[in-house]
Parts: structure tokens; sequence; C-alpha cells
């Protein structure tokens, strides 16, 4: 691995860290929640046990997702550190009102005929400006990666400090603590030898180590206890071995060198290590009877009225605890009995319970439906299988060199400014063929194409309050030149910067569910124009051509259109375009010459899946050679657009090998696309001028 390479590896552990930290911190709380509320109904069993979910928790670098998790609440899904409000990822594209027919099955959207811009172009050189949150970040980062590794060496160093005193010490050998040691061995099943070690440096009784674990004891305790006090003792040390308490606790303290900065996680480790404690006394408690519970309290007392300052290590479980620790020992001593089965289902339950809300992340919110602004849904090579839920990308996950990082961020930051034009998270990579890099308040997204790794286009959402007045009053009076009587409205203000061909298109796009406004965002002149009506509102003599157009086509059944679209730009186009209720019929007729401009008949055959353009396909190869693509197009491409392919020349889709281009100089574009059966279903026409006489 490159330097380059671990550099971003680390971030993106990181950000890991941070989300996690994050989500432990809502569960430690809940986790309090539920003992308080069955403090006296859990035995220390299931007290310890929930703490148990936590490091889970932490542990898991990928969790599914559920309408039923807590952080649904706060809005603490996928778009983990993103403002509620923040767009969903959007796909490349040009303008609604800008851009052609897909070679898809059509959408429940609007799709609008006129020309499309192809979405290559480099980014200008930039020159590079550091970016302030960027650094911030990075210093966050740096900080954190110097507190974990500086508090994972202290940790190291002080178990190995112990560990190498405790290798001096000499092994017991009085044949009556040893007997009695392995009497209690035996009664809990333990079959690990475990030896008995002078403790040494540590004068509390303790266990240290998880794979070869000792316990160790002093001189003076074995000199101050009785046998029945060192069968107490020896019972509660074995129940730390049995239920492998040193092995968790290494395991927590390595989770606290993560988060370390994380104050809400040091507290939980602290309440953890007592609930540890009660549970080993509980269980000593099942072995020795308890109707000795009373002496057994009376040793643990003495021992940590003695013993209680001992810093609990994560090497060893010990009898450590403050005199809050102590109280809450005696009174579960004194109150020691063995729960039915009933609380132990409860405490069960309760760790199901929570586990069932906190082990999943939040459902990851779905685009709005019905509108016009929503881009369509196309098939692609992922599609057919319910989607799972994926890791998180971020740019350091993906094979981006830092300039082209930072061409895209400068054309952000010239929308947004500089405290928002730092690009952090990738888009699911199978929605598109580019990367979508999205900044993080989700507001800001710049898209890459993955094969030049050139800009695409930079898009920025504002709320209309946020919108320029200019803007908003520009928007205003194009509309009014096509629909004096309807008033407009802006739900979404959208602004992109589109790279095509050694140019770049500079848009405004303010929208709502039944209407777009497009404006040159240099000049604020109107650029297209798109408004929905009922088709009983819309134009009747474009409405009949469109109907006639379906049967020319022979669809062979009747089509009731559901969806009316009038598609203006002045200068450029006037159109209408009608849409069944599924989508499956798609007809766009000029408003003024009632001639067709394009049609999709994706509903003309029974079998739709006829009809997809094949993009599942893995060795998709053209239905027809070029001749024959031609002679097949011919007489429905003049029987509907009174043109000749006489002379016309064809291309295939490099994408779409059933998606064919008729060209012929000074004469206007043809586009066709091919079904499975060699049919053709969905037909449009580019204008010589990109001007359409409609």
């Amino acid at each position: 691995m490159t330097l380059d390479g671990l550099s971003l590896s680390l971030l993106s552990f990181f950000d890991w860290v941070l989300e996690t930290s994050l989500m432990a911190g809502v569960l430690v709380g809940l986790v309090l929640l539920v003992k308080v509320i069955a403090r006296n109904k859990l035995s220390p069993r299931w007290h310890y046990m929930l703490w148990l979910v936590i490091m889970a928790r932490l542990l898991m670098p990928w969790a599914p997702e559920s309408s039923f998790s807590v952080y649904n609440l706060l809005s603490y899904g996928q778009e983990a550190l993103r403002t509620s409000d923040a767009p969903s990822p959007r796909p490349p594209q040009a303008s609604p009102v800008h851009q052609e027919m897909t070679n898809t099955a059509p959408a429940n959207t609007a799709p609008v005929e006129t020309k499309q811009e192809p979405p290559v172009q480099t980014a200008e050189p930039v020159e590079k400006r550091p970016s302030a949150s960027f650094s911030l970040y990075k210093l966050a980062f740096v900080v954190w990666l110097l507190g974990a590794v500086c508090l994972g060496i202290l940790t190291v160093a002080a178990n190995r400090r112990v560990y190498a005193r405790l290798a001096k010490q000499p092994v017991i050998t009085d044949p009556g603590i040893v007997g009695l040691f392995e009497q209690c061995r035996e009664t809990m099943a333990i079959r690990q030898s475990i030896p008995l070690i002078t403790a040494g440096p540590i004068s509390s009784p303790a266990v240290f180590g998880f794979m070869r674990p000792r316990i160790v004891l002093s001189d003076s305790l074995m000199n101050m206890l009785d046998d029945r006090q060192l069968r107490f003792i020896f019972y509660h040390e074995l129940a730390h071995v049995k239920r492998k308490d040193v092995a968790v606790n290494w395991l927590m303290n390595g989770l606290l060198i993560l988060h370390w900065f994380n104050p809400v996680l040091w507290y939980a480790y602290y309440r953890m290590r007592e609930d540890q404690e009660m549970a080993a006394d509980a269980l000593a408690l099942s072995y020795i009877g308890a109707e000795q519970k009373e002496s057994y309290g009376h040793t643990i007392i003495r021992l940590l009225e003695h013993y209680a300052t001992l810093y609990p290590t994560p090497g060893m479980a010990n009898l450590s605890g403050g005199k809050q620790q102590i109280k809450r020992r005696i009174v579960m001593i004194k109150n020691y009995h063995k729960k039915s089965y009933r609380w132990s289902a409860l405490g069960l339950a309760s760790v199901i319970a929570l586990s069932s809300v906190t082990l999943v992340n939040a459902k990851a919110p779905e685009s709005a439906s019905g509108n016009l602004s929503a881009p369509p849904v196309i098939a692609t090579e992922s599609s057919g299988g319910t989607s799972q839920a994926k890791k998180k990308l971020t740019i350091h996950d993906i094979p981006l060199d830092k300039n082209v990082v930072e061409a895209a961020q400068e054309e952000l930051r010239r929308f947004l400014g500089d405290s928002q034009a730092e690009l952090y998270e990738v888009a699911d990579p199978e929605i598109t063929a580019e990367w979508i890099l999205l900044n993080k308040n989700g507001k800001g997204q710049v898209a890459i194409d993955r094969n030049t790794k050139q800009i695409v286009n930079a898009y920025v959402q504002y709320t209309w309050d946020e919108t320029d007045a200019a803007v908003k009053k520009a928007a205003a009076e194009a509309f009014r030149q096509v629909d004096a009587n309807k008033t407009f409205t802006a739900e979404t203000v959208e602004r992109e910067k589109r790279f095509a061909d050694g140019k770049s298109t500079h848009e405004w796009r303010l929208q709502s569910k039944d209407m777009i406004v497009t404006l040159d965002a240099d000049t604020l002149s109107e650029r297209g124009i798109s408004i929905s009506y009922p088709v009983a509102q819309g134009n009747e003599k474009a409405k009949n051509a469109a109907l006639k157009a379906l049967q020319t086509i022979n669809v062979g059944k009747p089509v009731t259109f559901k969806k009316a679209y009038h598609n203006y730009s002045e200068g450029k186009y006037d159109t209408w375009q009608f849409f069944d209720d599924g989508g499956n019929y798609v007809v766009v007729i000029g408003s003024n010459t009632g001639t067709i401009k394009s049609i999709s008949a994706y509903g003309k055959k029974d079998d739709n899946e006829a009809n997809l353009p094949l993009l599942l396909d893995k060795d998709r190869k053209p239905i027809y050679t070029k001749e024959e693509a031609i002679a097949a197009s011919k007489p429905m491409v003049n029987k509907l657009f009174g043109i000749d392919l006489t002379g016309y020349s064809v291309e295939f889709s490099t994408e779409n090998p059933y998606a064919h281009t008729f060209t012929k100089k000074e004469q206007p574009t043809v586009h066709a696309t091919v079904d499975r059966t060699g049919e053709f279903w969905n037909y449009w026409v580019d204008p010589v001028d990109g001007t359409m006489n409609d």
C-alpha cells in the first residue's frame, strides 16, 4: 500500500470512529434508562450484559438499515452527519427542459425533447486555495490519531510492566491453599489449569491474563483470611475467569483507545466495571449458597476497604471500586437470591429489545416521488435484485487524484464560498457511471467521469429564501410569458454548471411538482419552461395528433393520456408532451404545427420485457447491421416525421447498441431504439439548427 493509500484509509477509518462514537453515545443513554427502569427486576448478570450491546455497536463496521432503529429519531442514517433537508444524490443530467427523450423505458417524470449535451469535459486548471473546513478536519484527525497512539502506548506499557513484575513472582505452593483453590475450580467446572501467583506489586486479589489466566494473592492476604474467606475470594476470582471478564476488559479498553475523546464512553466503562464486579459476586454466591451471603459480604467489604483505590487495568479483573460501588455491592449481596426464570426472560428480552433498535442503522430516506425534478429511474447492470445497505464511501475510498478533488471543490466554491466547498462523501457508485462527490451539508455535489477523471457538472441546491431576488423575479416573468393565469411557485431552486465539448453551460432551475423554469445563470434570460396540466386542459389539437401518432406505429390498443406538459423556450421550441398512466406511451407534438417531434411506445407489446433498452445484457451486440437498421426504420421514420433516410449514415450507441442515430449533412438527426425482437419502438428528431419549427 502506498503512503497516500494508507493516509486515505486512516481518514476513512476516522470517519467510521466518529459515527460509531456518536451512535454509541446515544446507546449509553438508553442502557442507563433501561437500568433505571428495571433496576430491581434484572439480575446483576443481565445488568452487565446490557453494556455488551454497546461494545457490539462499537465493533460493527456495517449495520443493516431498519425503520425500527432508534437513530431514525435523530435523522442519523446513511446521511449521518448531514442536515435533514439535504437532497438525495443527483445523477448528472441536462436541464429537464433541455434534455431529449432517453433511450430507456420512460419513467413517470416528464423528459423534454430538445438536444442533450454529452457530459464529458475537462476542468480548467485552478489555483490551489486552502479550505478552512478541510484544514480543521485534517487537524481533528491528527489530534485523534496522536491521542489514540499515545493512549495505546501507555496502556500497553503499563500492562507490560505489571506482567514483567509478576513473571518474577513465585508460584504459591502451600498445599492447603492450593488444595482449597483446586476444589473451587472443580466446583465451578473450570477445566483450564490456573496457577496461583504471589502478588508482588499487586495488593488486591486479581485475575491477570485471559489466554493463560493467573490468580494473584498477596502474602498478607493469605495470612489474614481463613479457609472459608479464601474460598469466597477464589469463587469471586474464578467467576471472572469463567465469564471471560479480562478479555472483555481488554476489548473495551481497545475501543476506548479509539474513542478516547468521548467522555460518555469512559463513563460507560466505569459503570460496566461496577456491574462486572457485581455479576462476579452473583456468580460466586450461586456456588457458595445464599445462607453464606452475609459472611461473603463481610469478606468482600473487608477487602474493598483496603484495596478500593487500586486502578482497574485492562489486563486484570480485580477487587476495586469507590464508596458508591461498595454500597451497591453491599445492597446486592444482602438482597441476593436466585432469580426465577421469569426475571431471566425479562433480562433476555431487555437485551434483545435494546439490540433490535440500536444495532441497526436508520432507514435511508426514499426519494420523493411525483416531483417533476426527480431524475428518471433507468435499468442498470445492478438492477433486478433487492438493494442492500452498503458502507458509505468517502473521497478517500475512490481513486481520484487530489488535484481533481481540488478542481471540483473550486467549482463548488464559486457557488457556496469557502465554508461549504469541502467535498467529502461519495454517492452509491451503482447509481451512475460518474463519481458523485457530495459536500458535508448535502447541498452541493460535483460529478466526475470515472474514466477521464474530468468534471461533468457542479450542482447546488438552495432554499427559496437563499435565492437571489433577481433570480426569482426573472423566473416569474419568464413563466408569465407561457401562462399568465397560473401562479408561479418554486419548491426547490437549483444551480448547475455542465461541461461539454470544451464549453460550459450554467443554469438556474426553479421548480415545483408541476412546473420548471430554467434560466441562464449569467444573463438570467429564459432557457426553458415546462408546465404540467390535466390532460383536459392541454392543447386539444396536439392531443389528437399524439393519439393518431400512436396508431401510426400500430399500437393496437386504446391509449388514454393522463399527463400533459407544455414545454416552451422562446425561439427554440414550443411543444406538448403526453404520457399515459404508466408512462409506457410518450408522444411530443409541436404546439402550432401538430407535427410529431418524438414518440415512444414502450407499452406496445404485452411482453414489455422485449422493449427494455437491454442495458442488462452482458454481451450486447447490435440487432442489425447499419444497412439493415436503415432499411428497417426507414418506412416508419418517413411516416412519422416525413424524413427520408436515403443517404443517411447510422451509428450505434457505445453504451447501448440497440440505440441508433441516423445523420445526414444539413438534415435533421433521427434517433431510434430497437427491442429484442428487432422492432423499433422509440423515435425522436433533432432539428438541423437546434430550433424546432413547432
